[in-house]
């Protein structure tokens, strides 16, 4: 189970992750797309794709933000090792009936 945390925290780490470079890739090709389809040479509907492909893993950066700091704890073996044990959390807050 750790190792699984540790390989998603590694890649939506924040400073070297791979959802930050594929967002970078993204937008990159986003503002060539733009280019071209300014020059006519693609079709626009294409560049508004790739917009709105940027979009989304910036958007899920955004959300992991306030967690930067697990994150980057989580991502390394040696945290791991030298953490205590997790405590159960609730992750559903139930009513009584």
């Amino acid at each position: 189970m750790y190792a699984a945390v540790q390989v998603i925290a590694r890649i939506v780490n924040p400073d070297d992750g791979i959802l930050g470079a594929f967002a970078q890739l993204v937008e990159a090709g986003c503002r060539l797309a733009r280019h071209q389809a300014e020059r006519g040479a693609l079709p626009a509907e294409a560049w508004l794709s790739l917009g709105r492909a940027a979009n989304e893993p910036y958007s899920i950066g955004l959300d992991l933000d306030d967690h930067k700091d697990t994150l980057v704890q989580f991502g390394t073996r040696a945290a791991l090792a030298a953490s205590k044990p997790p405590a159960p959390a609730p992750l559903v807050a139930r009513r009584r009936r």
